[in-house]
C-alpha cells in the first residue's frame, strides 16, 4: 500500500519554439566546408608548381596584355607538364599531344627553347654590363603565355622618360639598344606596349596619356630598329595609357609608367591577327547595300 505521505512530483516540460534550430546552419556549414576545401585545393596546386611556373602565374596577373583581352583567349595558355595537356600532371597515362592550326609539338618546344635562351642572354647581359646592372631593379624579364616579356619600369629617381615627353632619356635609349642585340637574333614578331600612370597629361586637351603612351612605345620601336632589329619584326605598337597598371592598388605609382616588349609566340601572333582581321571589302559592300523590298 502506497504511503499516504509520499510527495507526488509533477514535471512540466515547457516547449520552446524552434527559432534557432532550423536548417539554415546546415547551409552555412556546407558553404564553410566548400570554401575550406577550395582553399586547401589551391594550396595543393601551388605546392605542385615550381618557381618558374609561379613566376609565370604572378606575371600574368601583374600585367595581362592587350593580346590576352581577346575573346578567344581570355583563358591564358597553361604551361604543359611533360606530354600531358592537363593543368596538373598526376603522372601515369599521358594525354595525346595537341596541336593548334597544324603546329607540331616539336615546333612549339623549339620556340620555347629560343625564348628561354633569349631570356637567359638578356639576364647575362644585365649582369655583365655595368650600366645595365644599375637598372636591374627596373628591368623585369619573364616567360609569359604570350612569349618573352621585357618591361622597362620607371622609378621616381630614374625615369625612362621626362614627364610628358616621348623621347627616352639617354640611359633609357642605351638600354633599348643593348636589348636589341638579343632581340634581333630571335625570329618571332615583337609587340611593344606603352603604359602611363593615372596622372593626367598637362597641356593640350588633344594630347592625353593615350597619345603619350603610344608615342613612347613608338620611340622604343625606333631605338630597336636603330639597334639592328628589322622593321618588319614588329607586330604592333600600342599605347594603353593607364588601363593596365603595374600597381593596381596605387594608380599614381611611378612604376605604372613602363614599356612592355613581348617577343610573341606563334599562337599569340595568330590571336593578335584575329583581333585586327576584318571582312573582305566585297563582303562589306554587300552588307552596306540597301535591302531590296518586294
Amino acid at each position: 500500500m502506497a504511503d499516504a505521505n509520499q510527495n507526488i512530483i509533477i514535471k512540466r516540460i515547457k516547449k520552446c519554439p524552434h527559432v534557432a534550430h532550423g536548417g539554415a546552419w546546415k547551409i552555412a556549414f556546407a558553404d564553410f566546408m566548400t570554401a575550406t576545401m577550395a582553399f586547401f585545393l589551391m594550396l595543393w596546386i601551388l605546392s605542385s608548381t615550381n618557381k618558374e611556373e609561379q613566376k609565370e602565374i604572378a606575371s600574368y596577373f601583374r600585367d595581362p596584355t592587350i593580346i590576352e583581352a581577346s575573346p578567344d583567349i581570355l583563358i591564358p595558355n597553361v604551361k604543359k607538364h611533360g606530354n600531358t595537356n592537363s593543368v596538373i600532371d598526376m603522372g601515369g597515362m599521358q594525354d595525346a599531344p595537341m596541336s593548334t592550326d597544324g603546329d607540331k609539338p616539336e615546333d612549339k618546344a623549339k620556340e620555347q627553347e629560343e625564348l628561354i635562351k633569349a631570356k637567359e642572354q638578356i639576364e647575362q647581359l644585365i649582369e655583365k654590363n655595368q650600366e645595365l646592372n644599375k637598372f636591374k631593379e627596373q628591368l623585369q624579364i619573364d616567360i609569359t603565355p604570350n612569349g618573352l616579356s621585357v618591361q622597362l619600369i620607371d622609378d621616381r629617381k630614374r625615369p625612362m622618360f621626362d614627364s610628358g615627353v616621348d623621347v627616352p632619356k639617354d640611359y633609357a635609349a642605351a638600354i633599348l639598344r643593348e636589348l636589341s642585340t638579343v632581340l634581333k637574333k630571335t625570329h618571332n614578331k615583337i609587340s611593344i606596349l606603352g603604359h602611363t600612370d593615372s596622372l593626367q597629361y598637362k597641356g593640350s586637351t588633344d594630347y592625353t596619356n593615350w597619345e603619350l603612351s603610344a608615342d613612347r612605345a613608338n620611340a622604343a620601336r625606333r631605338e630597336f630598329i636603330a639597334g639592328g632589329v628589322k622593321p618588319e619584326r614588329f607586330a604592333q605598337v600600342v599605347g594603353l595609357a593607364d588601363t593596365i597598371p603595374y600597381d593596381r592598388e596605387n594608380p599614381y605609382n611611378p612604376r605604372n609608367r613602363r614599356i612592355s616588349i613581348i617577343v610573341l609566340t606563334k599562337e599569340a601572333e595568330e590571336n593578335l591577327q584575329k583581333l585586327s582581321s576584318s571582312a573582305p571589302v566585297k563582303v562589306l559592300k554587300e552588307q552596306l547595300q540597301p535591302s531590296k523590298t518586294p
